[in-house]
């Protein structure tokens, strides 16, 4: 929502508060070709990094959930980026476009719904960093019990959130328009006459409710949290969990910080738009571009504040990169040049059944007795020494004396076998 310079009065609607057009969703008037093509190409790289950024911290935090996780700081942490992903996908394309064409080409529906959904974004935000920061001083109070909800109670403030959100972003939606004038076409920000009552007193206290209440509320438990960390110094405590603590507290601190800088710039065009006087200078396009890039620049910036200050951040990232490479397609033997260990064991019984296929194929009438007859077992069992059979042919050729018979007792039917003399004395 930028207001229109003096070059382009002839666009002004009637009936305004202060005789200014406010544009919507996104600056149109960059009368600078390299402008036109530089900026898209900017909020291109900023919608890239950030989508890829925030994706995988999703990734990360509902790969924890499913390991049991579960906690209202992670929780707050998947909304945040959750806000960030869909400024990512829902405004950030609308601007590039709007910012690359000297006129609105987008329709009526985009003009009604880009900038108020691009402010209920950041105000989603705001509400969950300040709830985030009381998470953490509730974590840091008792390092010992986890911040453990129920999921009822997660999708209540998440939804309270969002529906705050929603609802104060109305005006937004409620008074943008499409403006024709002179065959050009401008989203415009229209708020009528009988609005002035209600644009002085929105002017003034939505900036209140949706930044400066909020950050001061995170700031303050931050503090809060801090001196708490601070204190638990006794040789009592759970060192683990005080130093866990202490991290968490200044990772979160880092995002809030990185948010409230990074906003103030673009709450300070709104401010200086609806507060300028019909004499007075309007905003400069190049600092309306400066506080737009940075304000959309919070959402690559908080996955990088994530991964360098938390470690379970950064072993989750790492988990996840091995997936991805543990799933890439492995090179065949054919093509290089060693094989694994894993695969030689696993080819050669492959490589054992295929002979013995290839082997059946190759004699396909061959009885399978004689096959059994003429296996090395049989053959092997069929052998007989030359002494030994030269002996049982004697002796069931010839007959024996019983002085000679070495075995007498086979001849005497229906006697046993005498037993030898040692055995008579026993």
């Amino acid at each position: 929502m930028e207001k229109l310079p003096v070059e382009m009065n002839d666009f002004n609607a009637p009936n305004t508060t202060n005789d200014v057009t406010q544009l919507d969703g996104g600056y149109q008037n960059t009368e600078t070709k390299q402008l036109n093509i530089v900026t898209p190409l900017i909020f291109a790289a900023i919608c890239l990094v950030g989508f890829a950024g925030n994706f995988l911290v999703i990734a990360v935090l509902i790969t924890n959930a499913r390991k049991g996780r579960t906690s209202m700081i992670n929780s707050l942490i998947l909304n945040l980026s959750a806000a960030d992903l869909l400024m990512m996908l829902f405004c950030v394309p609308f601007r590039a476009v709007a910012y690359s064409r000297p006129f609105w080409t987008l329709g009526w529906f985009i003009c009604k719904t880009v900038d108020w959904f691009f402010q209920s974004c950041l105000t989603a935000k705001s509400f969950t960093l300040a709830v985030l920061a009381k998470a953490c001083f509730m974590y840091v109070s008792h390092p010992s019990k986890q911040v453990q909800i129920k999921h009822q109670r997660v999708a209540v403030v998440i939804i309270s959130i969002w529906a705050m959100a929603f609802i104060l972003a109305v005006p937004h939606w409620l008074f943008a328009a499409i403006s024709r004038e002179a065959e050009v076409t401008m989203c415009i920000l229209d708020w009528p006459e009988h609005a002035s009552n209600f644009l002085a007193v929105f002017a003034k206290l939505y900036p209140a409710l949706v930044y400066c209440l909020p950050v001061t509320c995170t700031f303050t438990y931050h503090w809060k949290a801090f001196r708490r960390c601070k204190r638990r110094g006794a040789k009592n405590q759970n060192l683990r969990n005080q130093i866990r603590g202490r991290r968490l507290t200044a990772m979160l601190f880092g995002v809030s910080l990185a948010f409230a800088a990074m906003c103030a710039p673009e709450w300070v065009v709104w401010l200086w738009i609806r507060h300028v006087q019909k004499d007075d200078p309007s905003p400069p396009a190049a600092f309306i571009l400066f506080s737009q890039v940075l304000v959309f620049s919070i959402s690559p910036v908080n996955p990088f504040i994530f991964v360098s200050m938390s470690e379970e951040f950064k072993e989750g990232f790492m988990s996840l990169w091995k997936r991805l490479i543990s799933s890439k397609p492995r090179t065949s033997p054919s093509l290089s040049g060693s094989q694994p260990q894993e695969t030689r064991s696993q080819s050669v019984p492959t490589n054992r059944h295929q002979c013995q296929e290839e082997k059946a194929v190759q004699v396909p009438d061959s009885d399978p007795a004689q096959e059994k007859a003429e296996s090395p077992t049989s053959k092997t069992a069929n052998i007989v020494l030359s002494d030994m059979e030269q002996f049982w042919h004697d002796r069931q050729n010839a007959v024996a004396t019983v002085e000679e018979d070495p075995v007498p007792w086979e001849h005497q039917s229906g006697s046993d076998p005498p037993l030898p003399e040692r055995g008579r004395k026993m």
